[in-house]
Order: structure tokens, then sequence, then C-alpha cells
């Protein structure tokens, strides 16, 4: 992809081809090392993911600026920003794509970058950073991106070459990064350095690596892609309605003897057959993206240039199937309210209950949805207004930035973090109010009084603070604190409860259970519980 500098030479400015470069080596980089990152979690529980979704929010910006064409630094920058952005899962995603965007702000109008226009962009992404967070916390990403972006600033007189500043950056991001848990008394207590951070400083290292002339092998990550969509066809048959047409791409390698290619009138060929049209030519190649209910066509009108080095024709049909699958629509949509509830479900039982209960969509999202998943579900709901259930701390803002990117409904993130929390204000709305500003207050007034707390298991040995975990037992989390652990599932949920009930007026225990649990010893656990606590009801 792009050019390739010579690790010796001085690099003084940069264009489009070597930003897409660059940041190809810099999130293969960070997915060599995505599992690391994971682990840095401050609880190292399974759902650790922050590697994962810094890595599948980048990636979300590279098939725009695969396929663009031009050499122009600042179209490569709006690209990429713009496919993370929409692509963002988690905070740390999140925040990510807000950093890319203000480095694409910052790139404004600009054709190549010397140093001293990419620290002013560098800084640019992170003011932008920052902003997307309501109350910035120091010792986190955005510590690390604000003291590398301020130590290259304070270096410029020096240096001479965009290769000199992006291995300031790189330093001046390690030496912060090494001081998070100095600023951040959880890690300390934990032991560890912030993860985001270190997602930073591993994208950075894979930048200064393509500048150095290295390449990188991503495929020594052993950690599996838990997001890959299995397919299944067997939803489709004779009645099926196709109406999305095929996504397809070539790359054409262009033949002497064959036709002379002129570019310009192969495009207006190719309008009158499809639209969505990205193509470019490059070294005797041509790269082309279309949209069309006829892909055959186009294969027939593109041969006539030379061979094909590669070719993928995909059904847009089955993609939409597949992607609407994640999200349970109830009536279609048509609620016929004056307001409409979207809700996030990490497992098809609770999406099932939480669409029972009166959400009219349910996101189904092991990990925290994108943005992008956000607009698709608010896009199946014809009310003027939405109130969104996160469910989860990690959710929150990929919820609100697809909130700002949608314009066809006022969106409401409620602070809810927990499908408890959740399926408590759910029981308690009034679905067919016109009073969303009395609605919502209910709503909060409801998550406010609930108490929640997790019993999970431990996937390797913990050292937190003075507590010592062995792998395979489990431990009760309350926000930041750990109540108890041992070896036994039953011991340590009792003990959990007693604590709860020791610090709070209990009416109501609810029990959820994952799917590690079965519905037998989950009974079990209820009806050991209600003759611990006779007077609650669980």
């Amino acid at each position: 992809m792009g050019i390739s500098p010579a690790g010796d030479a001085m690099i003084k400015m940069i264009n489009g081809s070597c930003l897409r470069s660059m940041i190809d080596h810099g999130i293969k980089n960070l997915n060599k090392h995505r599992s690391t990152v994971n682990e840095l979690n401050v609880f190292p529980v399974p759902d650790g993911d922050t590697g994962t979704n810094m890595v599948m929010t980048m990636r979300n910006g590279l098939p725009s600026i695969e396929s663009a064409s031009g050499e122009d630094i600042s179209q490569v920058a709006r690209s990429f920003a713009n496919g993370t952005v929409f692509g963002a899962r988690g905070n740390s995603g999140v925040i990510i794509s807000q950093f890319f965007k203000g480095v694409s702000e910052g790139l404004k109008g600009v054709r190549e970058a010397d140093v001293e226009k990419l620290s002013q962009a560098l800084e640019r992404g992170c003011e932008f950073a920052y902003a997307s967070v309501a109350k910035p916390v120091e010792g986190t990403v955005l510590t690390v991106l604000r003291e590398a972006s301020d130590g290259l600033r304070k270096r410029l007189p020096t240096l001479d070459s965009v290769d000199e500043g992006i291995s300031v950056f790189l330093d001046e991001a390690k030496a912060s990064l090494k001081k998070t848990p100095d600023l951040l008394p959880i890690l300390k207590k934990a032991g560890v350095v912030d993860s985001g951070g270190s997602g930073v400083v591993y994208f950075f290292e894979g930048v200064r690596k393509y500048l150095d002339g290295e390449s990188i092998d991503d495929t020594a990550d052993a950690e599996s892609e838990s997001n890959v969509q299995v397919t299944d066809y067997s939803i489709f048959n004779k009645n099926s309605v196709f109406e999305y047409g095929y996504c397809t791409e070539l790359l054409i390698q262009l033949i002497r003897g064959k036709a002379e290619l002129n570019h310009e009138t192969l495009l207006l060929e190719l309008e009158k057959i499809g639209d969505s049209i990205v193509s470019s030519v490059e070294d005797g190649k041509v790269k082309l993206h279309i949209h069309t209910q006829s892909p055959e066509k186009v294969l027939e009108k593109c041969h006539i240039y030379g061979e094909f080095l590669s070719v993928k024709i995909e059904n847009m049909s089955v993609q939409h199937t597949q992607s609407t699958k994640k999200i349970l629509c109830a009536d279609n949509g048509e609620n016929g309210g004056s307001f409409a509830v979207v809700a996030v479900a990490p497992n098809p039982l609770l999406q099932s209950m939480l669409s029972e209960m009166g959400a009219d969509a349910v996101i189904l999202s092991r990990e925290a949805p994108s943005s992008q998943e956000f607009i698709e579900a608010f896009k199946l709901l014809c009310a003027p207004e939405i109130l969104v259930f996160p469910n989860s701390s990690n959710s929150i803002l990929s919820a609100m930035q697809a909130g700002s990117l949608y314009k066809n409904a006022k969106i409401t993130v409620l602070n809810c973090r927990s499908v408890a929390e959740c399926y408590s204000a759910l029981a308690g709305i009034d679905f067919e109010s016109d009073d969303i500003n009395a609605v919502v207050s209910e709503i909060n007034d409801t998550v406010g009084n609930i108490y929640s707390v997790s019993v999970v298991h431990a996937e390797k040995n913990i050292v937190y603070g003075d507590k010592s975990i062995v792998k395979n037992d489990y431990f009760a989390l309350d926000g930041e604190d750990i109540l108890t652990a041992g070896h036994k599932l039953e011991t340590v949920a009792l003990e959990t409860v007693d604590s709860v009930v020791a610090k709070k007026d209990t009416g109501v225990i609810t029990l959820f259970y994952g799917e590690n649990v079965s519905e037998d010893a989950a009974v079990a656990l209820s009806e050991l519980i209600e003759k611990r606590l006779r007077d609650t009801e669980v």
C-alpha cells in the first residue's frame, strides 16, 4: 500500500499515499499486540476488549482509504476519520475516532505535510479526543495523547523530518504511558498501565516501523476474531427478494495487446449499470469498486482491458440481512408512540427478554456496539424521540456519538450501565406517555435506586491491591472494589448478597445469570438466597 520509504532516508514530507501506509502499519502492529492491550484492562475479566475495540474502530476506516484516489493527505485523513467515527466501538474506540477526526481537521486543505504541520494536526486530534469525554480523566489514553503531542511541539525547533517527529511523539507517548499508574490509583492498585494508552503506543510503533522500512506480520496474534459472522443462508428461499444488488471490487492488470484503456470513458459506461463507483489507475493496474445489480456486465466491460488479479462480489441483500439480524425490532419499528426505546443485550435470551418488556429495538452485542450499529437501530424506528439504554459503561460514548450523527430523531442516551438497571427501568416505563421529560426523570430515579454487583470467573491469576485471585476462582465486583473471592460460585454469591444486604435496604433481589451457568444452578442459588433472606423477594 503506497510508497515504501528507505529506512535511512530523511522523510521531509508525507502525502496521502504515505499516510495510507502509515495507518495500515499502525493498525497491523496494534492488532499484533491486541491480546496484550485487552489484558491490561484494570479487571482482567473475559470482556476485556480495549485492544479489540481500537482495532475494529480503525479497521472500519481502511476500506475508504484503500479505494480512495488522489495523493492529497487531507483527503486520506478525512476519509479515514469518517470511517472510524461511524465504526467506533467502546469508549476507547470513540476517543481514538475523535482523535483521528481532529487530525483530519488539522490537515484540512493540505496536500503534503511536513513535521510542523503533522505536529499541529496531532495537537488538533488531542483537542478533539478530550472534547469527546464529558469528564476527562488523567492517567488514561487522553493523557498519553496530550503529553506526546505536547512533547513533539516543544521539540519542533530541533527537528528536520517527519520520521524524527514520529520518533519523538512515540518516545513521549511511552514515557507518558509509564506514568499513568501514578495519575490513576486504580491502575497502580492493579499493577498495570492504561490499556488505551498502550494501544496508542503500539499503533505509533507500527507507524515508526513503516517509516523505517520494516514490514509487519500481524498474524502472530492468536486471539480469535470474536466478531466473525457466520452467514445463515437457510433464511433465503425461492420467494426471497434481493433488492440491494452486489458490491463488486476488481483489481485489473492492464495487458498490452488488449483494448487501450480510457479511464473516463470506462467510468461513464459503468455509471449506466451501477453507482457508488470508486476507481483509480496506478502502475498499470485499475482498482474498481461499484454497486450494481449486474456484476457480470461489469466483468464483461472490464475484461477487454486486461486480466483480473482479484475479484470480490458480495450480495448486499445478504449483508443487510446479516446486519439487521443483530437487531431485534418489535412491530417493524412502527410503535405509534411519541418515543421509542433502544437497548443493548449481551446474549439472545436477554435480547428477547428486553424486547418483551417493551424495548422497540434491541441490539445483540457481546462487545460494545459500534456507532453505526446504534444508527442502524435508530433507522428501524419511526418515533420522533428515541431513548437509548447502553447497558454498559463501555457503550455510552459510542451511543452518544451515534446520537450526534443521526438527524431524523432526537436521541437521549440514558446513564444506564447494566442490564439489571435496564430491566428495572423498563418495568416502570409508561410507554403511552407524551411527556418524554417525565419518562426520562422516572427512568433516572429507578436506575439511581438500583444497586448492581457482579460475580465473575477469573480467567487468569489476578493481583489487585492486597487481594490475590487464582485462575478459575470466582470474585465479586462492586464498581472498582473486589468484595470477596473463592473457589465455589455459590459461596461467593452468598457472601456477596450478605455484603450488599449489610449496606443496603434491599427489598428485591433479581438474579441474572450468564451462558456458562445452567438454569438449574441459577434456580438452586436463588432458593439458597431466599432461605437466607426470608423477608426479601428473589
